[in-house]
């Protein structure tokens, strides 16, 4: 999907919805998406259609306009929804570029599934930030990769294998600002890097790093 196909002006969101939706019925025993979904969506929809047609006439006033931009929020909502959980994830491995395109989606990449796992590993610095601030910055992620997995520990002795790094959390931009409790003023962050890509599977972990949280 275009990334600001949710931001473009009502006449290109209305087909996009509209296709989206017709997608959504058409494919949504094969995809699993379940009936009340479906149901809530083409509501959404319809309640979204009405208030763009009270919105844009002649006498409409600022009530109208928020509750056309309120129900098209709601119906962003849902599309997103559906789009994760059900084309995005593919739980049952069926999505092909047809069913893309019927979504008014683009085309899967037929060169995404031949992504080779990262071998790489992350170079990164740490810096502090506001009160309780660590930032960590890695190089933009690769095409295809999910970003950077980060895994570390606060406090207790200086780890020795990257197992006793027991918190893990996704990096997706180049400077990434963790924030962290009062109760851990002066404690030791120990952190590794390794990049991501989009079939999950992860590079070589970065040497560990360590940075006092102040």
């Amino acid at each position: 999907m275009n990334r600001d196909i949710f931001s473009v002006g009502e006449a290109q969101f209305m087909v996009f919805v509209n296709t989206f939706n017709a997608g959504t019925i058409t494919h949504a025993a094969m995809l699993g998406i379940p009936a009340e979904l479906v149901s809530d969506n083409t509501a959404k929809l319809n309640a979204y259609t009405a208030a763009c047609h009270v919105a844009n006439s002649p006498n409409a006033g600022r009530i109208d306009r928020e509750n056309r931009n309120e129900k098209r929020n709601a119906l962003t909502k849902n599309i997103r929804k559906i789009k994760k959980s059900y084309i995005d994830a593919d739980p049952l491995d069926v999505i092909t570029s047809q069913i893309m395109l019927d979504f008014g989606l683009p085309p899967k990449s037929p060169t995404r599934k031949d992504v080779p796992n990262p071998t790489e590993i992350v170079p990164f610095t740490l810096e502090g930030g506001n009160y309780l601030q660590v930032i960590v910055k890695h190089p933009a992620r690769p095409p295809y990769y999910n970003g950077a997995v980060a895994f570390y520990k606060v406090g207790g002795s200086v780890p020795t294998t990257h197992k006793e790094l027991s918190i893990s959390k996704l990096l997706t931009r180049p400077h990434e600002i963790l924030t962290f409790e009062d109760a851990q003023l002066g404690e030791t962050l120990y952190i590794a890097l390794c990049w991501e890509n989009e079939k999950g599977a992860q590079g070589p972990l970065s040497p560990i790093q360590a940075r006092v949280i102040a």
